[in-house]
């Protein structure tokens, strides 16, 4: 049965396919133009998105700024402070003057210890985490620490090295100057639409510095699949992703600090370009795609009722002719094309014209069939004919025993010959023959005639072989030769068993090979007389075994003689006429 193919094998498919790429140009001049204006806006929007967010960060980039110049003027004077006695006076009163703006202010020198410090107590920061964090490098540095040791309270600490007077070489150590977290939050009190949900700050290596809603949690609140330190020396930029509480959000990361501090905005997606623009400027875009669809469905179904129904007719039609040799009249409708109608009478008049030659062959084939068989029966006839013809001179020639012995062999070989042809008429293989008849009846017909009845125990064991002309003639004289020579040396085996005569044929695995065996006991005699032997019967074997392409071997022990043939079994031979 044949399988239906795939549905982009298909008529309808392939026209509507055609059809797509001949107006996708104008489709797609559409789309882009569309494309480009949507582009346009969201870029606009983006800017805006982006400039919104930098407006919400302004009260922590204030605060950072002012945190970090305080920073860098300690360290401008630091070099000439440090050993000054009231470098802790004048470190305490910057952190006064600040408002609450800073907390604890310090200059570490590079062995880890605060001499100097805002606090004017000594302080060992050498194994603080925040400090070995700072004095990696020579560079600026924030970081956030949430249990500081001298403010008690969670804490932004900005680190500016300080530098002696051959430049940045010349490390002196680092300032130190603590922001307490909670003066990086803005309150905002304008429109809740202008402004993001949450603003979070970090550093450099992506550590989270302030949270508007907590420190706790605001991990959670980050974008997913998008670390915080990608963004570090980037510009200004915005994208959509979920947070990893896995609600889709609007990000906006924007510098506030260049390349030390930045915020991160989170916004709600229906109040950014995604929710308000896009919709109203897709209008234009899915009216093309609209318009494109509907031309190809048409084109789909138009193909599909005008060409493929009626071609399925067909097939199926043809479906049945095949099987049954049906010819089944056409059910036309007025949607099938004249073309389809044509084509499909054409088909009707090869239908009948294929079933009328397919008669005259059976035909043909009938009398050929009926013309071999009389002749393989005449042939039969004719062999009989002969063989009782040497049966009559048979009978003449009692005084002269080698006469008889060679007519009787002569008669042998006609009777076998007479055997394959009669099977060859009354089988229904055509011409061909089944080896396991032939031998059975050819063994069954030179025992009878050469054994009383119970003298001799024969085993024989064929199997269903089938064989061409060209061979069961051949392998049906071999069996008749060996056959009559094991009945004229057969003896009694010592042990005083009955004398057996074994035939077998096998057939390979493969059905390649066949492999005929025959074997008889040796020992007293059983024949009474033995004419003396010409050898013309061994002859006879090795050119019939010629003929057949076949491998014999023979052993002759003191107790058994075996013959053994392997031949290949053919293929319908070029003279064969069936």
């Amino acid at each position: 049965m044949t399988r239906p193919g795939r549905a982009s094998d298909g008529l309808a498919f392939r026209v509507a396919a055609m059809l797509a790429v001949a107006l996708l140009p104008l489709g797609l001049i559409a789309v882009w133009q569309t494309a480009a204006l949507i582009d346009e806006t969201r870029a606009g929007n983006r800017s805006d998105l982006l400039a919104l967010t930098s407006e919400a960060a302004g009260g922590e980039e204030s605060q950072l700024r002012f945190a970090f110049g305080a920073a860098r003027a300690v360290a401008a004077m630091m070099p000439d402070m440090a050993d000054s006695p009231d470098c802790s006076d004048r470190l305490a009163s910057v952190v006064n003057s600040s408002g609450g703006a800073f907390t604890y202010i310090s200059f570490v020198e590079p062995d880890g210890i605060a001499r100097c410090g805002s606090n004017r107590q000594e302080t060992d920061l050498s194994q603080r985490p925040a400090y070995l964090a700072i004095a990696e490098s020579a560079r600026p540095h924030v970081m956030m620490v949430p249990n500081p040791t001298v403010s008690g309270e969670p804490v932004v600490v900005l680190g500016v090295p300080v530098s002696g007077p051959s430049g940045p070489a010349d490390y002196l150590g680092h300032v130190l100057l603590s922001v307490p977290v909670e003066r990086l939050y803005y309150r905002y009190d304008g429109n809740p639409e202008e402004r993001p949900l949450e603003i979070i700050t970090f550093n450099a290596d992506g550590d989270v510095l302030s949270a508007e809603n907590g420190l706790d949690r605001a991990d959670l609140r980050l974008p997913a699949g998008h670390p915080l330190d990608r963004f570090v020396g980037q510009p200004q930029t915005s994208f959509i992703a979920r947070n990893r509480l896995g609600e889709e959000r609007i990000f906006a990361v924007v510098p506030i600090v260049p390349g030390l501090v930045y915020a991160l905005g989170s916004w709600q997606p229906a109040t950014t370009f995604i929710g308000q623009g896009a919709l109203r400027l897709a209008v234009p875009l899915l009216f093309p795609l609209l318009m494109w669809v509907a031309s190809l469905a048409v084109a789909y179904v138009t193909v599909a009722r005008l060409v493929i129904r009626p071609t399925r007719n067909l097939r199926a039609r043809m479906l049945m002719f095949m099987r049954s040799r049906a010819v089944m009249s056409p059910n036309y409708d007025m949607f099938v094309p004249r073309e389809l109608r044509e084509i499909e009478g054409t088909w009707i008049r090869i239908a009948e014209s294929v079933i009328q030659d397919e008669a005259e062959m059976e035909d043909v084939l009938r009398d050929k069939e009926a013309l071999l068989r009389e002749v393989h029966h005449r042939v039969k006839n004719n062999l009989q004919l002969i063989a009782s013809i040497l049966n009559m001179k048979i009978r003449k020639s009692r005084d002269n025993p080698e006469a008889r012995t060679a007519l009787k062999e002569v008669q042998e070989r006609v009777m076998s010959l007479a055997t394959v042809h009669r099977n060859l008429y009354e089988t229904t293989l055509q011409g061909r023959v089944r080896a396991d008849e032939l031998l059975e009846a050819n063994v069954s017909r030179i025992v009878q005639a050469g054994l009383e009845a119970g003298t001799v125990t024969v085993d024989s064991d064929f199997a269903p072989v089938i064989l061409y002309p060209d061979q069961a003639v051949p392998l049906s004289l071999i069996a008749a030769e060996v056959l009559n020579n094991a009945l004229k040396y057969l003896g009694r085996p010592a042990d005083g068993t009955k004398p057996r005569i074994g035939i077998q044929l096998r057939q390979s695995e493969d059905g390649k090979t066949a492999h005929f065996r025959i074997e008889n006991t040796l020992g007293t005699r059983v024949a009474a007389e033995i004419a003396p032997s010409s050898g013309l019967g061994s002859q006879l074997v090795s050119a019939f075994a010629t003929q057949l392409d076949g491998t014999l071997e023979i052993s002759d022990g003191p107790d058994l003689y075996v013959l053994e043939l392997t031949f290949p079994l053919m293929d319908k031979p070029e003279s064969f006429v069936p």
